[in-house]
C-alpha cells in the first residue's frame, strides 16, 4: 500500500508490520469505506504503538490524523474527548451553519446557550469533519477508548455509524475485558495478538543484546508476548543475572512485576520529578502551563522532568507544550507511588491552577476533599449543572451524585441525590440508578428532602418499573404530605 514499505525499512518496530499494513489497506479497501475499526488486546501488548506507526503510515499517504487519547482521571469531564479531536480544527467551525456552530462551542465549552440536542450535536460534528475531510481524507483515532468520557463517547459513538459514503474513517483501541460506550456499535474488530516467539526474541535481543541466551529464552517464556514486559522486565535484572552470572529469581509473575517495575521506576527520579508526574497524571491533559502554575510559577519544570524524559517515562512535545506518558500503565504506577497527603496536595494545586476551568477545578477540589465540604460541593453542584447545559446529563447525575457525598447536612444531601434520580431517570433512562438514588435521597433526610425532584422522579420510576415501587411510593408520598413538593393534585 502506499507509504508502507517506506516506513517498514526505516521503523524499528518489531513484529507489528504486518498488523499496520492490515489495518491501514482495511481504510484504503472500497469495501471498508465508512466502516469503523476497533482494536482490542492486553496492557502492553502494543496498541499505542500501532496507531502511533498507522498515524505515520497515513499522513505520510496525505490523510489527516485527528486523535484523542481516554484517560481515567479526565473520564468525568464533559466533552474532554471531543475537544481533543475537534481542537485542531475548531476554526473552520465559523463555515458551519449558525446552529451547528452554535452547538459546538456550547458543548466545547467556548459559547453560552441551551444545551444542544444530541443529534444536533452529532450531524454538527459530522458537518465539521466531513468539511474537513473535504480537503483530504481523514483518520479519526481514539486511544484507551474505554476511559473516554461519556458524553464524548456517545457523540463519536453516533458518528462511527454514519459515516458511510464519506474519505472518514474511524480506527480505536481498548484493552481486552471491560465494557465501553462502543461495545456492540457496530466496528469491525480485531484482536491484537502477543507478538510470536521468533518477534519477542528479535525485539529483546534489540532493545537488551548483552542478555545471555537462557536468560533470553526465560524472559520471552515470562512476557508470554507482550513487549511491554519484553522491554521492561530485564531492566529489573541485575547484572550478573542479564549475563546467567547468577541465577534468575524462581516465580516472575507479568502482571505483578510490570506493575512493580513501574513503581520502581517512578520511585527513583528525584521529589521534585515525582510531584511533577503525580501533577501530570492527576491531571491527565499534559498541559505544560497548568503544570508550571501547580508545581510553583519558579519551578525549572523541564529540568525537573529531564531525569523522567531520559528514562523513557514521558515523552516532553515542547511546541504544543504538552507532556504525555509513554504507557498508561505508567500514569497508573505514578499514582500507586505516591501517598494520600501527596494525592491530596497534588489536587489542591491543580485546583488553584485552574481557577479559570471550574468544572476542572470542582473535580480536583472533590478529589482532595477529606471530610463533607459544602462549599466544595456547591461547586461540584454548579459543575453538574454546567454539564447540563451542555447536554451531558449523565455528566451531570454523576457531578451531583458526588456532590451529595461531599454534603455536611442530610437535606442538601438528599436534595442533591434526588435531582440526580431526577436527571437518571428523565434524561438518561436509567430507571434503575434512579430507584438507588432515590433510596439514597430518602436515607439522607427521612422527614424533608428535595421534594420537587424526588417527587418527579419517584414518577418516572413508578410508571416505568416496578422494580422497587415502596421505595417510589414513600418518596412520593412523603414529599407530598410534607407540603414542599410544588406539586399540586388536580
Amino acid at each position: 500500500m502506499s507509504g508502507s514499505e517506506p516506513w517498514s525499512r526505516r521503523s524499528q518496530i518489531v513484529g507489528r508490520i504486518q498488523d499496520v499494513q492490515w489495518v491501514c489497506e482495511f481504510f484504503e479497501d472500497e469495501s471498508s469505506r465508512g466502516r469503523g475499526l476497533h482494536v482490542v488486546g492486553e496492557a502492553g501488548v502494543g496498541k499505542t504503538t500501532l496507531l502511533d506507526a498507522v498515524t505515520e503510515v497515513v499522513r505520510a499517504s496525505g490523510t489527516r490524523v485527528l486523535r484523542a487519547d481516554g484517560v481515567e482521571f479526565e473520564a468525568d469531564i464533559s466533552f474532554a474527548g471531543l475537544h481533543q479531536i475537534l481542537m485542531p480544527v475548531l476554526d473552520d467551525v465559523e463555515h458551519l451553519p449558525p446552529e451547528y456552530r452554535q452547538a459546538l462551542l456550547v458543548a466545547l465549552g467556548f459559547g453560552t446557550g441551551p444545551a444542544p440536542d444530541q443529534l444536533l450535536l452529532v450531524n454538527a460534528t459530522l458537518a465539521l469533519l466531513r468539511q474537513t475531510a473535504a480537503e483530504a481524507p481523514l483518520l479519526l483515532i481514539v486511544d484507551d477508548l474505554p476511559w473516554l468520557d461519556r458524553a464524548s463517547a456517545v457523540v463519536l459513538k453516533l458518528v462511527a455509524r454514519r459515516l458511510s459514503d464519506s474519505q472518514i474513517g474511524f480506527l480505536a483501541a481498548s484493552r481486552t475485558g471491560g465494557e465501553n460506550m462502543f461495545d456492540r456499535s457496530g466496528l469491525y474488530e480485531i484482536d491484537l495478538a502477543p507478538l510470536d516467539d521468533d518477534s519477542a526474541h528479535l525485539l529483546l535481543a534489540a532493545r537488551h543484546p548483552g542478555l545471555a541466551a537462557r536468560v533470553r529464552a526465560r524472559v520471552v517464556a515470562e512476557a508470554r508476548g507482550n513487549p511491554l514486559a519484553l522491554m521492561e522486565l530485564p531492566e529489573e535484572l541485575t547484572g550478573p543475572q542479564q549475563t546467567a552470572q547468577e541465577e534468575l529469581p524462581a516465580v516472575l509473575p507479568l502482571s505483578e512485576r510490570l506493575r512493580a517495575l513501574f513503581v520502581t521506576r517512578v520511585t527513583v527520579l528525584t521529589e521534585a520529578a515525582r510531584r511533577l508526574l503525580l501533577l501530570a497524571a492527576l491531571d491527565s491533559t499534559g498541559d505544560l502551563g497548568v503544570l508550571h502554575h501547580a508545581a510553583g510559577q519558579d519551578t525549572a519544570i523541564l529540568t525537573d522532568l529531564a531525569t523522567a524524559e531520559r528514562e523513557r517515562l514521558v515523552r516532553m512535545d515542547t511546541a504544543a507544550r504538552r507532556l504525555t506518558f509513554r504507557h498508561p500503565l505508567i500514569r497508573s504506577a505514578v499514582v500507586a507511588a505516591s501517598t494520600l497527603a501527596e494525592r491530596r496536595a497534588a489536587h489542591l494545586a491543580l485546583a488553584e491552577a485552574l481557577a479559570d476551568r471550574p468544572e476542572r477545578q470542582a473535580w480536583h477540589l472533590a478529589e482532595a476533599a477529606i471530610k463533607p465540604d459544602e462549599q466544595v460541593a456547591q461547586l461540584l453542584q454548579d459543575a453538574g449543572h454546567s454539564a447540563l447545559r451542555r447536554g451531558d446529563a449523565a455528566g451531570a447525575v454523576t457531578a451531583l451524585t458526588r456532590a451529595a457525598d461531599l454534603s455536611p447536612s442530610g437535606g442538601d444531601r438528599s436534595r442533591r441525590l434526588a435531582e440526580a434520580a431526577y436527571l437518571s431517570a428523565e434524561a438518561t433512562g436509567d430507571i434503575a440508578g434512579a430507584s438507588e438514588l432515590l433510596r439514597r435521597a430518602q436515607h439522607a433526610d427521612p422527614v424533608g428532602g428535595a421534594a420537587l425532584y424526588a417527587a418527579a422522579a419517584a414518577v418516572y420510576v413508578l410508571v416505568n418499573t416496578e422494580a422497587d415501587l415502596g421505595t417510589a411510593h414513600q418518596a412520593a408520598g412523603r414529599r407530598d404530605r410534607s407540603g414542599r413538593t410544588g406539586l399540586r393534585r388536580r
